[in-house]
């Protein structure tokens, strides 16, 4: 089966230590022809996305990044429209807001489309685009004072869901438990 590369898949979560800056020197030393991709730390999907192979197998051990993955796939018009509203509520105040939601218990109660939502949104909109958590489990990322962060990104989340068809995704978190 061939597949035919879109421009517009391409990540949609910022990441440290991404590979997108990389991606030349990457696909110098892969084959011509990819078959099986296997990715055990997908983070943002530079590498995977870029390749865009038939049948890729994708593992993370964050579950927020990974239930992220799963909605863009399987829900990504619920999702698009709860990051609008996001968007529109864009704030420092508010940020802090969808940040507590791992602190009150709130996350619990959410759908996975909420808390994809919720992740992406705190991604594009917290310093420097980091995912970091404390002992507790907590994200702990300030918020970043982005002019115009870019909350959604309506073509790149099409095409990247489109592409999600052909995935299978893994969470270690659960295979690890």
């Amino acid at each position: 089966m061939t597949i035919h590369k879109n421009p517009l898949v391409k990540p949609f979560v910022k990441w440290a230590g991404g590979k997108r800056q990389l991606l030349p020197e990457i696909k110098r030393y892969l084959p011509s022809k990819i078959k099986d991709y296997y990715e055990p730390f997908v983070g943002g999907g530079a590498v995977f996305l870029d390749i865009q192979c038939p049948h890729p197998v994708i593992n993370d051990f964050n579950d927020e990044l990974i239930n992220t993955y799963l909605v863009v796939r399987d829900d990504v018009d619920s999702l698009i429209h709860l990051l609008k509203k996001h968007e529109l509520n864009n704030s420092s105040d508010y940020y802090y807001q969808m940040r507590a939601w791992d602190r009150t218990g709130e996350l619990q109660k959410r759908s996975n489309t909420e808390r994809a939502a919720r992740f992406i949104y705190l991604n594009k909109t917290g310093f420097n685009g980091l995912f970091r958590v404390n002992s507790q489990g907590q994200i702990n990322v300030p918020y970043g004072r982005y002019k115009n962060p870019a909350i959604v990104n309506e073509e790149v989340l099409h095409a990247v869901s489109l592409y999600y068809y052909w995935w299978n995704i893994v969470s270690l978190y659960n295979v690890l438990i």
